[in-house]
């Protein structure tokens, strides 16, 4: 990969990858696949947040990888060698204090219909928590997918943490 070309972002832009049709994959594919993700987690757990949603992502189907998750798992890996200079920074002067912000999609995964959540946490500018993974049970709404709770006196609870005046 010394000579690879550099992509903008770490997954091409609507890429949903779907499980494989086949039985069982090429144990020398699947070999290289895990390789490949497991270095990518390492990166992802230890200095590279802006990876997470795509190696979790492609870390779904380590058990039986395709040809084109091997080929958008590497996608991640010319995305890093076009961004090297990326890093956690931290700047006590900035004033910023403590910070997080929390997101979720609804029914993105198309093989389960799961909603993925993810959140982030900062301190003086740079990210000292964050994580992405899939949700246990399918919402059926958009505000079960940001709750994750299928119980609407958890909503009333939420909204009402989250300082709205209506107790409806």
């Amino acid at each position: 990969m010394q000579n690879a070309k550099a992509v903008p972002t770490p997954l091409p832009a609507g890429y949903a990858p779907t499980n494989s049709l086949d039985k069982a994959a090429n144990p020398e594919l699947r070999s290289r696949y895990q390789t490949v993700i497991g270095s990518l987690l390492y990166l992802m757990l230890g200095t590279r947040p802006d990876i997470s949603f795509a190696v979790t992502k492609m870390a779904q189907f380590a058990a039986n990888p395709t040809e084109d998750h091997l080929k958008h798992a590497l996608y991640i890996c010319h995305y890093l060698i076009g961004t090297p200079n990326y890093r956690l920074t931290y700047n006590g002067a900035t004033g910023q204090g403590l910070n997080a912000c929390t997101d979720s999609d609804w029914a993105s995964d198309v093989n389960t219909q799961h909603s993925t959540s993810g959140y982030f946490i900062k301190l003086a500018g740079g990210l000292i928590s964050w994580t992405t993974k899939a949700q246990k049970t399918v919402a059926l709404s958009s505000t079960e997918a940001y709750t994750g709770d299928k119980d609407p006196n958890t909503h009333q609870a939420h909204a009402g943490y989250i300082g709205s005046t209506d107790n409806k």
